[in-house]
């Protein structure tokens, strides 16, 4: 009876991680679909605070591991809302836009299928987080290439 227990208490700690970091990949994401910097600084300062309130769950290391890997992404998207609408970058196509927040969309689905309890989800989350934050990690390079461009013409 005591495991059954534990198990509970993993997923709840589990449940309550990850439904933190969706919460800071929402934020994230509202910055970049408003071009908000302010709200990406904000963001981008809470990351220490994020990882030390999302202590690690005994018995939980691939669902430790998704929860972090969404919050890398959080920092990324919003890494990529505080320099994609700077006056010396060229900015990102809607099309890529339209793209990467149908990909964070997707995480986030993924991410109330674990909560709601199927751990069995945690493979399809991380690959699903992985692409989003090769996504991102592209648009981010992609507007660091552009901006240095723009500094040779």
């Amino acid at each position: 009876m005591m495991e059954q227990g534990d198990n509970r208490f993993v997923s709840e700690r589990l449940s309550a991680n990850l439904a933190s970091v969706a919460r800071v990949l929402d934020a994230a994401d509202r910055a970049l679909a408003t071009h908000d910097a302010g709200l990406a600084n904000v963001v981008l300062g809470f990351e220490a605070d994020a990882r030390s309130g999302i202590g690690p769950v005994a018995g939980a290391v691939r669902g430790d591991a998704a929860v972090e890997s969404i919050l890398d992404l959080a920092m990324r998207v919003a890494d990529l809302a505080r320099i994609a609408w700077r006056p010396d970058r060229l900015h990102p196509e809607d099309s890529e836009l339209a793209a990467l927040r149908e990909d964070i969309d997707a995480v986030r689905a993924h991410v109330g299928l674990v909560i709601e309890g199927g751990s069995e989800e945690l493979s399809m989350l991380t690959r699903l987080v992985a692409r989003a934050d090769a996504h991102t990690a592209a648009m981010v390079r992609a507007c660091d290439m552009r901006r240095y461009a723009c500094l040779a013409s």
